[in-house]
């Protein structure tokens, strides 16, 4: 990281993560080349590969997954190699694939799966041969030792304790082991809860998304390979080495991933470990080139299989260029600052000296990068709400905290925490988030939270409560509430935009599966939050059919007015472009709907101002849902059409 002389940390990794996804697919080049020694066959493989929609996407940004697949692709290669040396050298092989494995192992677990199909084979292969000795036997099991010692750095650094944020305490075995497998979030599963994974449905889903990555030529290759390996002897054994080490993998995968990947963003996350079996299906897709090939070139003459390879050669490179013409486009990420943004906006949102609680992984990753790494408001604390109630949180967070105070010596895992570890035992629940708001307020540290609070614990509901400000939410104490007014006139101080260029809050302009897609989606709402928050409060209060209640209506039309100027977008034909929901445009409607009634009732001259308000927002709210069935807002239109017959509404076109 230091020895890059320009770049923040962010660049410095997703330049390195970008390097390493070319080595990946520079790997699979040279493992499909080794079995067939056909190169069309080799561009067609590593073409699709790297830059299909999954690997390009994930290997320009700083991820593991990059590293894993390079790793995958090397015990691949040394499963040719293997099978290519001679008895008296695949001992030697062994021992390196076993340093390999081990390597792998330190980046990725998931690595383990290709380990276990592989290493079973050559063991096997070694004993039936009788090609491998007890002191070659050792030393491949110290090959994979030596290979896992970077674990070495788990214990130094919790002992040490500079790292800014950390996952358990390794300062013991039990703490160590409890680590390396998992246990608190899953171990192979990808959550920690006890449901278990959708087999046939994650089967089903995985195979659509192979055939959309990679394309139809790509999976009829494979199965070209995988039914013709057996009439080549040359490849025959590879090919369903390499076939039980990808179903071994998918198959056991698929079983554990107790994830809903009827959601775009949790498909996306599920979707990752998807990319190390694709390393396995472009190699066999390669290989079916060289399967289609090598038949024609025993039938034909010499210049004509010449022309023929050189035929199939244009055909892989023009493979590899519909990938890049398919994918470019949502693979550039070179302008995308969504993340960073994002994560500014949260931290510029949070009071000096004040501490912000997070959930979920692009709260929590983006604002802790940005504070701990960037330096970005060195003032304040970030804290992630789910790592608090883990006994280890105080030990190992403490010295990197000037705000947080932590309420208790003793801490407990959080009830939800006990109960997906399946523990039932009566254990007091000493410490709990109502502990950790009253001692901040009592301190008179600022406290947000954001996006909101961990399910689970709900104690502190009886205490306190949420205001929005934009971006993040206040806690106060219920019997200390903001007054309306107060509020109000705190919330127009707040700056809305999220970003300098809201364009960022495009969805559209990025992959459904995507956290950016998840941002994006979500982004532009905060805005209208504080104006919603004091419309249900004039609501829950009456004020709105008072008198006395019109100037707070006239403050909440202000604020939901520039909500929504700054997140529309009126483009050159004019076509308005929103960046939230179209409940909005309804909400937005009826705070003017309240002004429009009194107004009508006083026969206020401004009346016409905010029918006209209600019928442009409600028509926008009809055509972006496609609920044109409300009566009672088709109603008030056609009333405020009858007093107003002037309006005009069909100088807008909406996107």
């Amino acid at each position: 990281m230091k020895l890059l002389p320009f770049g923040n940390p962010a660049y410095k990794l997703n330049l390195l993560t970008s390097i390493i996804g070319g080595l990946a697919a520079s790997i699979v080049y040279l493992t499909t080349f080794r079995i067939t020694g056909f190169i069309p066959s080799a561009i067609f493989a590593s073409g699709v590969f790297g830059f299909s929609h999954l690997i390009w996407f994930h290997s320009v940004g700083a991820e593991i997954f990059s590293l894993n697949n390079a790793f995958c692709g090397l015990l691949l290669l040394w499963v040719v190699r293997f099978q290519h040396a001679s008895n008296k050298h695949r001992a030697r092989v062994a021992i390196e694939a076993s340093f390999l494995s081990g390597l792998s192992m330190c980046n990725q677990h998931t690595s383990g799966l290709f380990i276990a199909t592989i290493g079973s084979w050559m063991f096997l292969s070694l004993l039936r041969d009788k090609a491998i000795s007890v002191r070659q036997f050792c030393q491949t099991g110290a090959a994979f030792a030596v290979a896992m010692t970077p674990y070495i750095q788990l214990p130094a650094s919790s002992y040490i304790r500079t790292s800014p944020s950390t996952w358990g305490d390794q300062r013991t075995f039990f703490g160590f082991w409890k680590h390396i497998t998992r246990e608190e979030y899953g171990t192979f599963r990808l959550t920690a809860s006890d449901e278990p994974g959708d087999l046939f449905g994650n089967l089903l889903t995985y195979t659509e998304d192979l055939i959309y990555e990679l394309g139809i030529p790509t999976f009829s290759l494979t199965v070209i390979c995988l039914l013709s390996a057996w009439l080549f002897p040359k490849i025959r054994t590879i090919v369903y080495v390499f076939l039980a080490t990808a179903l071994g993998y998918i198959i056991f995968f698929c079983a554990q991933a107790n994830i809903d990947h009827s959601r775009n963003l949790m498909k996306g996350v599920l979707e990752r470990f998807w990319m190390q079996s694709n390393v396995v299906v472009c190699i066999l897709a390669g290989c079916g080139v060289w399967c289609v090939y090598k038949p024609l070139e025993d039938r034909i003459p010499t210049k004509a299989a010449s022309a023929l390879t050189a035929m199939l050669g244009v055909c892989a490179i023009l493979a590899a260029a519909q990938q890049i013409h398919l994918n470019y486009e949502v693979c550039d990420l070179s302008n995308n600052l969504i993340m960073r943004d994002y994560g500014r906006k949260l931290l510029d949102a949070v009071p000096k000296n004040g501490v912000l609680m997070v959930e979920g992984d692009m709260p929590s990753l983006t604002s802790r990068y940005l504070r701990y790494c960037e330096d970005y408001r060195t003032d304040i604390d970030v804290v992630d709400q789910e790592l608090i109630g883990f006994p280890w949180f105080k030990p190992m967070h403490k010295h990197i905290y000037k705000n947080y105070i932590f309420p208790y010596d003793r801490e407990f895992y959080f009830k939800t925490v006990l109960a997906r570890k399946g523990d039932k035992a009566n254990i007091p629940f000493t410490y709990n988030f109502a502990d950790v708001f009253k001692v901040h307020i009592d301190a008179g540290i600022p406290l947000n939270i954001y996006p909101s609070m961990k399910h689970g614990d709900e104690e502190w509901k009886q205490y306190f409560e949420t205001w929005p400000m934009s971006m993040v939410y206040d806690v106060k104490y219920k019997s200390q509430p903001y007054t309306i007014p107060e509020f109000i006139e705190i919330v127009f101080d707040i700056d809305f935009n999220f970003s300098p260029n809201m364009d960022y809050c495009n969805k559209n302009i990025y992959p459904t599966r995507s956290f950016e897609y998840a941002i994006a989606e979500s982004c532009g709402q905060t805005a209208f939050f504080p104006a919603e928050h004091v419309h249900r409060l004039i609501t829950a209060e009456g004020l709105h059919s008072k008198a006395e209640g019109l100037p707070l209506l006239l403050d909440n039309y202000k604020l939901y007015q520039r909500a929504y100027d700054t997140l529309t977008r009126v483009k050159a034909d004019g076509t308005e472009v929103h960046y939230f929901e179209a409940d909005r445009n309804k909400n937005y409607g009826v705070m003017a709907y309240l002004i429009y009634s009194s107004y009508i009732t006083s026969g206020h001259a401004d009346a016409s101002k905010y029918a006209r308000i209600i019928v442009e927002q409600w028509q926008v709210y009809f055509e972006r849902s496609q609920k044109e069935d409300n009566q009672d807002l088709q109603g008030v239109i056609k009333d405020a059409m009858k007093r107003f017959p002037d309006l005009l509404t069909n100088d807008k076109h909406i996107l």
